[in-house]
């Protein structure tokens, strides 16, 4: 029997755990945390459930529906959620169900109290040629195809949901879906043919996935909690994964980790590999809750994003009302201000939602969770650092990559791209085993 060894007890390394436990392989897996999850944990605050990850997924890829489906969870579709945009001074709410993953309800900006000038541009999207620009960022996008004062609505809002400067992003790697309905007649029109937002949530947050998945290997495969991989080397054909608790050896490697981190396990063996992972940027996020009394109209739930001259210090405030005079605050922190003392965080929280509700705020209690390394950036050059990275494990057979930062953003897009990576993992064993007979 074959073994692989599997580096990442994320979502991403225990797809990949699940898929080649159930061909038949012999399956290792190394978390460096003392929980499985990674960065999708879920967490119950006054009795309910809270995804310090993604809290939902889109429909396709399919593969995470799926999965899902053999593990015995049942996705229900996304609640809604109204979503605000505040530019100076001024609320936009959004269109319900906007999803910029697929384009769903692009359309319905044309709803938004617009001047005629903008609205006149958006029923003549459909003339504006497509970009000849290959990794055209997403800010040229938007304002090429939709104007500028489409683009000052939408970027928070963008942001927020890419954990980094939208206007940094690479279309084609951040939004790859506008690109297509660019091509099928322009996104007012294409978006127009698009039936439902497409989005699915667990009753029980992600956190139940990763339980559920956790729960199938215990009895298939051999789990490693605890135990960070230091290095990783190769000898005589087979891959070793050195780690303060000993060795382990398998004929193929799964790393799933985010790039940094990655790159720290090559730094002894193959520092051009490390070079390459550090050439992908990120941006580390935390989240703030505080629970506080609400005596004015019904709180939530509703989600707030913030143009920068609002000069708030999150990205985001979601409100969500628990009892009648009882609500729950999220605020979102992205960046350099996520490495900022608990303490300080919840206060810089305080601020944000006391600034938002124009009276000062005393909170019951306050959590903070912090997610490092959890936003990759899909910045112009992706697509060149892919390719690199892919020439270079061109030298290393039987070393495999996973995780956010090579499948793009959304959990579909990752757990798709898994599903992809142990089926290249499957065929490079089985043709390992013909070259040997």
């Amino acid at each position: 029997m074959s073994k692989v060894i599997i580096v990442g007890g994320g979502l991403s390394g225990l797809a990949a755990a699940y898929w080649a436990s159930e061909a038949g392989l012999e399956v290792y897996v190394v978390e460096a945390a003392h929980n499985l999850g990674g960065c999708h944990r879920t967490v119950t605050l006054e009795g309910r459930f809270f995804d310090l990850g993604d809290e939902y997924f889109d429909a396709q890829p399919s593969t995470l529906l799926e999965l899902c489906s053999q593990v015995g969870l049942e996705p229900q579709p996304f609640p809604k959620l109204q979503r605000v945009v505040r530019l100076r001074g001024q609320d936009w709410v959004l269109p319900s169900g906007f999803n910029p993953a697929t384009g769903y309800g692009l359309h319905q900006l044309a709803t938004l109290p617009f001047g005629p000038g903008v609205k006149w541009r958006l029923a003549a999207e459909r003339f504006v040629p497509a970009a000849t620009v290959k990794d055209e960022s997403l800010d040229a996008f938007v304002r090429r195809r939709l104007g500028l004062e489409i683009w000052e609505v939408l970027e928070p809002f963008l942001s927020a949901i890419l954990g980094g400067p939208a206007e940094e992003a690479a279309t084609p790697e951040a939004f790859a879906a506008l690109l297509e309905l660019e091509r099928q007649g322009g996104l007012m029109v294409a978006s127009r043919r698009l039936k439902t937002e497409g989005r699915w949530s667990l009753a029980g947050g992600m956190g139940s996935l990763v339980q559920a998945l956790g729960t199938h290997l215990l009895s298939k495969a051999r789990i490693f909690t605890g135990q960070e991989a230091l290095a990783i080397t190769r000898d005589k054909g087979r891959w070793q994964v050195h780690t303060p608790g000993g060795r382990l050896e398998a004929e193929a490697v799964v790393l799933a980790l985010p790039a940094p981190r990655a790159a720290r396990v090559f730094r002894p063996s193959a520092p051009q590999m490390t070079a390459l992972l550090n050439q992908f940027p990120y941006r580390h996020s935390a989240k703030a809750f505080l629970l506080f009394r609400h005596t004015g109209p019904e709180a939530g739930p509703v989600e707030y994003y913030w143009a920068k001259t609002e000069s708030y210090v999150g990205s985001s405030l979601r409100l969500s009302q628990l009892e009648p005079e009882l609500t729950l605050a999220l605020v979102q922190f992205i960046g350099d201000v996520a490495h900022t003392a608990d303490a300080e965080l919840s206060r810089l929280a305080q601020q944000d939602l006391s600034r938002y509700l124009q009276t000062q705020v005393r909170p019951l209690a306050a959590w903070v969770f912090r997610q490092p390394y959890s936003r990759p950036q899909f910045t112009p050059g992706h697509t060149r650092r892919l390719e690199a990275l892919e020439q270079a494990l061109v030298h290393a057979p039987g070393l495999f990559l996973t995780g956010s930062y090579l499948a793009g953003p959304g959990l579909a897009r990752q757990i798709a791209y898994s599903h992809k990576i142990t089926q290249h993992l499957l065929n490079f064993l089985a043709l390992s085993a013909l070259q040997a007979d």
